[in-house]
């Protein structure tokens, strides 16, 4: 797979969604956009992110140009981080 900004429909091409504290998103659906879902529509491949003291998940998913996840779902295994 490829990345591509959204909006830019091309074969085997999407963008990243971070999901933080949450689970993949229904199938078929687009991918919400609020402070569990952080959007890469531009095509980013690296960020900054700051979180709480704690413990958190992090997990990708990749969505096509209208931010809805492949068929079958692309994306990482869930990671459990600790913040200190």
């Amino acid at each position: 797979m490829g990345v591509a900004p959204a909006g830019v429909q091309s074969p085997e091409t999407g963008h990243h969604h971070l999901i933080i504290d949450g689970d993949l998103p229904p199938k078929g659906l687009a991918i919400p956009a609020n402070e569990t879902y952080k959007h890469f529509g531009k095509g980013q491949t690296e960020t900054t992110i700051e979180l709480s003291k704690g413990t958190h998940t992090l997990q990708l998913i990749l969505g096509d140009y209208q931010h809805i996840p492949h068929e079958p779902m692309i994306h990482s295994d869930k990671m459990t981080i600790t913040v200190k």
